[in-house]
């Protein structure tokens, strides 16, 4: 996971092979992935998670590498446990 801190201090930057660390409006960070912002590093301690649509491999590679979650994929579906370790659906948007 990257936190807003970290994102501070990187500034816009190359994080990986087609991934970049971008600066949003209002002080706010996003993780790119190609043309997609997949994760919102926001000031408040929040993250804002979408695949963008392509449910890919390196799209949860990435997801899990920067975000707070731990997603999985079972027969096609994406996974992840909440706060009371619960299994849930993971829908783009999701606020954590």
């Amino acid at each position: 996971m990257i936190t807003y801190a970290e994102c501070k201090l990187l500034g816009a930057h190359k994080l990986e092979n087609n991934t970049h660390l971008v600066n949003l409006a209002g002080g706010d960070f996003g993780v790119k992935l190609h043309n997609t912002v997949i994760v919102e590093v926001r000031q408040d301690g929040t993250y804002k998670l979408t695949s963008g649509g392509y449910r890919t491999a390196t799209t949860k590679d990435r997801l899990n590498k920067y975000g707070p979650l731990g997603i999985w994929q079972h027969k096609g579906e994406w996974y992840y446990k909440d706060e009371e370790g619960n299994q849930q659906t993971f829908e783009d948007g999701i606020l954590v």
